[in-house]
């Protein structure tokens, strides 16, 4: 099955006239070859149901065993932008006990879990590049996910769910030195008993609460999390020391060895930046652009096997980085990879995302200087 998928797609890499498919060229050519590759009978209107519908809503294609719908399709044209499609697929899905809903313009694939809580965004949990993506990188998850003896087993559905409990982990896990900074900045007053309780155990004189309060305050620029650490397998460095009550010395514990504190973010709004420097190096700048592109081709050099990490890097209500340059206002393709960088961004964005990128590979923000007047 692996073997025909990828014969599949490098005959389809090299079809001249797949810019020219419409959708129903998609869904023949494309979509309807894959299903069939991976077990389904796409002649069994009972198995591959064509133009789905229930009331004034439908998809492309549902995927039925024993009369159930397992997974909703919805199929646009080649190249079409998904984005717009999202909310009516998903609405539908939730409504019909469909637990998978897939959108592809034959060329993208994205895969959700229709149960999970949240957004569109949040529902989403995989997506697959039939062009762009190396296929020993993404086969194996589709025939998981998509094959018709998966699906009827329920372990598509197992797989589903696991990894969209694993994107959520790392999202979460992401949060972790922002809670951090948020419990430490606001201490409740268990924090500051406990801390009252320990010194008490030590020295035999409990200390007036507003004194652990002040304490707090003037060490607090010790205890932020000002520099995200770096991704690796090796465990989390130790955050809290707590003293043994015996230990007389416990008196001069710390709690994380002294970071610098963040100072405000300097506006450029209405400046020229001249020049940028990191790592030692000073690089002139043509413009704002020139700056964060040069980072972006840095990282993605040094760090060109887990340089995806960027696609993690957004904004409020913008992406700033994604593998499809139509989900982009002002595209610019990092050289060497498959990812596309905003550059249709104001320069505090600009300085803010080259900070981001900073830090999701383990620099800290002071590590970038700019020149600008």
């Amino acid at each position: 099955m692996k073997k025909q998928i990828d014969t599949f797609i490098q005959n389809l890499k090299s079809n001249k006239k797949l810019d020219t498919f419409d959708e129903a060229s998609t869904k023949q050519a494309v979509v309807l070859r894959i299903l069939s590759v991976l077990g389904w009978d796409i002649f069994n209107v009972d198995e591959v149901s064509p133009d789905f519908s229930v009331n004034s809503f439908s998809v492309s294609y549902a995927l039925r065993i024993k009369n159930s719908s397992k997974v909703f399709i919805k199929v646009k044209r080649i190249h079409e932008k998904l984005d717009n499609h999202q909310k009516s697929l998903l609405s539908f899905a939730s409504r019909e006990g469909v637990n998978v809903a897939i959108l592809t313009n034959g060329i993208i694939w994205w895969f959700y879990l229709t149960a999970a809580t949240g957004s569109s965004q949040e529902k989403w949990f995989y997506s697959v590049d039939l062009l762009q993506q190396n296929v020993d990188d993404f086969v194996p998850q589709l025939i998981d996910l998509l094959s018709k003896t998966k699906v009827a087993r329920g372990q598509a559905l197992k797989t589903a769910k696991s990894i969209n409990q694993n994107k959520k982990q790392k999202m979460a896990s992401d949060i972790i030195p922002e809670a951090w900074n948020k419990l430490i900045s606001q201490p409740n007053m268990i924090f500051v008993e406990l801390l009252r309780e320990t010194t008490e155990k030590i020295c035999g004189y409990k200390v007036e609460a507003k004194i652990i309060e002040r304490f707090l305050e003037k060490n607090l620029d010790k205890w932020l999390i000002t520099k995200r650490p770096r991704a690796s397998a090796a465990p989390p460095p130790k955050i809290i020391e707590v003293p043994k009550i015996e230990d007389k010395s416990a008196a001069n514990f710390s709690i994380v060895p002294p970071i610098k504190s963040v100072k405000k973010a300097d506006s450029y709004t209405d400046k020229e930046i001249k020049s940028f420097t990191f790592n030692g190096k000073t690089n002139p700048a043509r413009n704002w652009e020139d700056m964060l592109i040069n980072l972006c081709e840095y990282f993605a050099t040094i760090h060109s096997k887990n340089f995806e990490k960027v696609l993690w890097i957004s904004g409020e209500d913008n992406t700033y980085f994604s593998r499809y340059s139509d989900q982009l206002r002002i595209p610019e393709k990092i050289k060497g990879t498959n990812i596309y960088v905003e550059t249709k961004l104001r320069p505090d964005e600009i300085v803010r995302t080259s900070r981001s990128l900073l830090a999701e590979f383990g620099y800290n923000a002071n590590d970038l200087t700019i020149t600008a007047t």
